[in-house]
């Protein structure tokens, strides 16, 4: 938080509940504007982009975190059930986990129905649960998503008193639309077909293309792997293209495919607090995996005065809009807004940022407890209590 008395302006991020005190140019006076801001809440509604009900995308679960995925039934992104198969490096030791049962999915943290399952397994005070979540790809503007692509989480528990060191791989054996040798694309390498090829660093793509034909100007059926998270979970460090059979328990040998292809995805180990979690995440299916709910997140910020008549400003901050993103403010009587329309487009981030901005003008017409509220054109509102007394 940071305030000038000689603009009378302050301005404050609204991270849990806040107390701040404006004090005006000039003389003091005896009893200055308090403003306290609580933590906001969330609500869902539906969203502006409908999504179509009915998963396209099927889960083949086989036990010890090991999966198949299949897009209408029909079309294969990878060798069948079981051949996505996940295993972890524990304190620099590699381990297969061994769980076994499936149950499914509990309601969203916004009441929403969510499809997959999940699979939970211990081992030596760490808890490994594998969260399978059938979920929309994103879509150009004004187009119906479908729930074509899984969001695969791995949920790791420490219970115990030390920090453990944790590592994540999810070995592929690739297939695509009964192409067992299918190749690879990638934005960071344009006009290119990847074969036998490791992506790290400057390399490293938000997401991978699976091509049923290496051809570019004629791929036929195009899968995605989604690496790059937002929020909490953790996207991956690499992800490898190689040939089938170059498993050796972690690392892979880089080869080409030979008309067998097998990919990698790699979490290099990270530390896990004492009773404390971490969680690893990537998503696989036909589009770039998304949450409608999840984009476009906004948090505001607040300067200038909340003195009776004096102006303030609303500035959202936008992390990651979706496309024709709307925000519309409301302000309760006894606030009143000046400049800026109520519903306003999100702008595309600046070059370099993945954050837009938006802002509003308003007033306080006198002193009292309000809820500003933010809705978003993909259904969420929050709302953010505020009082303002002396």
């Amino acid at each position: 938080m940071m305030s000038t008395l000689r603009n009378t302006t302050c301005w404050f991020s609204l991270v849990g509940c806040m107390t701040l005190t404006l004090v005006s140019a000039g003389q003091e006076p005896a009893k200055p504007v308090t403003v306290k801001i609580d933590q906001p809440k969330s609500e869902a509604s539906q969203a502006s982009l409908p999504v179509e009900p009915n998963p396209r995308l099927q889960i083949q679960y086989v036990g010890m975190m090991g999966i198949g995925l299949t897009v209408d039934n029909n079309i294969t992104l990878c060798c069948g059930p079981g051949a996505i198969r996940t295993n972890f490096k524990i304190d620099g030791r590699v381990v297969y986990p061994n769980a076994a049962g499936q149950q499914p999915l509990p309601p969203g943290p916004l009441g929403k129905k969510r499809h997959g399952l999940q699979a939970s397994w211990t081992y030596d005070q760490l808890t490994f649960t594998q969260i399978i979540e059938v979920v929309p790809s994103k879509a150009a503007a004004d187009k119906k998503r479908y729930l074509d692509t899984a969001l695969i989480r791995y949920v790791v528990e420490n219970k115990g008193d030390k920090p453990r060191s944790v590592g994540t791989r999810v070995h592929i054996d690739t297939m695509c639309n009964g192409n067992d040798g299918a190749l690879f694309a990638a934005p960071t390498h344009p006009g290119k077909i990847l074969d036998g090829i490791e992506l790290k660093g400057k390399t490293f793509a938000a997401y991978v293309q699976i091509l049923e034909k290496p051809d570019l100007k004629d791929p036929g059926f195009v899968g995605h792997f989604t690496l790059k998270m937002s929020g909490a979970m953790i996207g991956p460090d690499r992800f490898i293209c190689t040939a089938h059979g170059a498993d050796n328990g972690w690392d892979l040998q880089i080869l080409q495919a030979n008309g067998d292809s097998d990919c990698a995805i790699f979490w290099e180990p990270r530390d896990v607090p004492p009773k404390g979690k971490i969680e690893f995440a990537y998503g696989y299916g036909k589009g770039i995996a998304s949450l409608p709910e999840a984009e476009g997140r906004v948090n505001l910020a607040f300067s200038g005065s909340f003195e009776p008549k004096k102006m303030f400003t609303v500035t959202a901050y936008v992390e990651e809009p979706f496309a024709r993103q709307t925000l519309a403010l409301e302000l309760p009587a006894g606030l009143e807004l000046i400049d800026g329309r109520e519903i306003q487009p999100v702008p595309p981030p600046p070059a370099g940022s993945a954050t837009s901005v938006v802002t509003w003008k308003a007033r306080v017409v006198q002193l009292g407890s309000y809820d500003i509220r933010i809705r978003s054109s993909n259904g969420v509102t929050k709302t953010w209590p505020i009082t303002i007394s002396r």
